[in-house]
């Protein structure tokens, strides 16, 4: 059984969560089941022993290194998966098989083939399946969707999406870059967003990449990637990279700028409304995640609370898993470009 941190009872007739992954974004996961009225934190799950008793001592509930020990759980309702980008299959599969409800880490696989898998095993038993595409969540975006859904821009005809982080991210943030790369912790994002806005599937990629920066330092993936985006009455260009300077003033260049027949929308997430300037000058990234009077805040709370209140009351969550297949579906069509030097379609 799960090793015992939890010290106090807590009130019945809640969703009991887990999450498997509680690294880089797997915490957030733990601190918004943990202090959200309807749910109940049940157990913790990392590879890493230390980093698992870490997190579970903090939000008063078990820890396990084992994946397995949260699927056979009968105590458990629902499970976050936010293990690195490479690593979902095994754990969502484990979830799903034993009954078990899923949100995951966007993205929901690094392929069509086991993305395919997934969004089968929870069809198959009827299950809850949300990926966690929490821009869709950030006030801006809310804001951007609302006025195009108002049609106060026209049609969306183009778009233009960056996401990319500085070296630092790949080089010492993450110890598993090379198994991944900026289409895949970064692309997610953007991609569903602009497909959310237009309300459109995309039909064709044509992708350029360049490597080299990356593989200088032993990592193994691209350096950037631009990606030009047919959809079904409109384009995009998606852009990341994982090479800018660490100088850069904050962790993300982050910036969207939607074109409508009548309207334009622009949104600038980087800058955040907040400037810093001591012996650096920067951008806080503050709006995601603080904690304010002891209580965490953000709008990445906000999709993870919205699965529980989907499990409690049996509704089907606002992003899908047929959602996180388009998203796959469309980079790894890019992909495919990149490497054969040819648009490719997309098909999912």
């Amino acid at each position: 059984m799960p090793q015992k941190e939890r010290s106090h009872s807590m009130p019945q007739n809640l969703v009991r969560t887990a999450v498997i992954g509680v690294g880089l974004f797997g915490e957030n996961h733990a601190a918004a089941y943990a202090e959200y009225h309807k749910s109940r934190l049940v157990c913790v799950c990392d590879v890493r022993a230390d980093r698992a008793r870490e997190v579970a001592s903090r939000w008063n509930c078990d820890y396990t290194t084992d994946l397995h020990e949260i699927a056979r759980s009968s105590e458990i309702d629902a499970v976050s998966v936010a293990t690195p980008d490479f690593a979902h299959l095994e754990p969502c599969l484990a979830v799903l098989n034993s009954g078990k409800h899923l949100l995951v880490e966007k993205p929901l696989a690094t392929s069509i083939a086991e993305a395919k898998q997934i969004l089968e095993a929870a069809r198959s038993r009827n299950l809850k399946l949300m990926v966690d595409f929490h821009n869709r969540w950030n006030p801006p975006f809310v804001a951007a969707k609302q006025e195009i859904d108002a049609g106060n821009v026209g049609q969306p005809l183009m778009a233009y999406a960056r996401l990319s982080n500085p070296l630092s991210v790949p080089t010492e943030m993450l110890s598993w870059s090379g198994k991944s790369g900026p289409h895949w912790f970064l692309l997610p994002h953007v991609v569903d967003l602009i497909r959310w806005m237009f309300g459109q599937e995309a039909v064709e990629v044509y992708g350029i990449g360049r490597k080299g920066i990356l593989q200088s330092r032993g990592i193994d993936t691209w350096d950037a990637i631009q990606m030009l985006v047919k959809f079904e009455n409109a384009f995009a260009t998606f852009e990341t990279a994982w090479i800018l300077p660490n100088s850069l003033p904050s962790v993300i260049d982050f910036k969207v700028n939607i074109v409508g027949s009548t309207g334009k929308i622009s949104a600038v997430i980087d800058e955040g409304g907040l400037e810093v300037a001591s012996s650096s000058f920067k951008y806080p990234f503050f709006s995601a995640v603080r904690e304010v009077h002891q209580k965490h805040v953000g709008f990445i709370f906000e999709p993870i609370q919205h699965f529980v209140d989907c499990v409690a009351e049996d509704r089907t969550p606002a992003v899908t898993g047929e959602d996180g297949l388009a998203a796959t579906a469309i980079i790894e069509a890019g992909i495919k470009s990149i490497e054969s030097g040819m648009p490719t379609k997309v098909v999912w």
